[in-house]
């Protein structure tokens, strides 16, 4: 089963398409027009959310389609900060740390928070 890349890929390769389908390009064309060139496949990935973008290759992609690289950018998200939840989950699937020692760099997260926003 292929990993799955982050919700941001995935609409920046929304909007990767719907540009590049506005100026009436095909996926193989936009491949070729980078350097060095990247192939259909490739660009198809992009799109989908498969593939994750390097920022040179972002500001060539924006180049090649006359657009500017935040035109392709997905929306940014509420500025609501993530619950201690969604972070202790986070942390567990990225560091695979016993459950001690999750709780404890979870509170000390907490409280490097708390002490920034004083």
């Amino acid at each position: 089963m292929p990993t799955k890349i982050e919700p941001f890929y995935e609409a920046l390769g929304s909007h990767l398409q719907v540009t590049r389908e506005q100026r009436k390009m095909t996926q193989a064309q936009l491949g070729a027009a980078l350097n060095p060139p990247a192939t259909r496949a490739s660009i198809a990935n992009i799109e989908n959310g498969k593939q994750r973008v390097l920022v040179h290759t972002l500001a060539q992609l924006a180049q090649c389609l006359n657009v500017s690289i935040e035109a392709l950018m997905p929306a940014t998200p509420s500025a609501k900060a993530p619950s201690a939840q969604d972070v202790e989950r986070e942390l567990k699937k990225k560091l695979k740390l016993p459950a001690p020692a999750l709780k404890k760099l979870t509170a000390q997260l907490a409280n490097h928070r708390k002490g920034s926003h004083s």
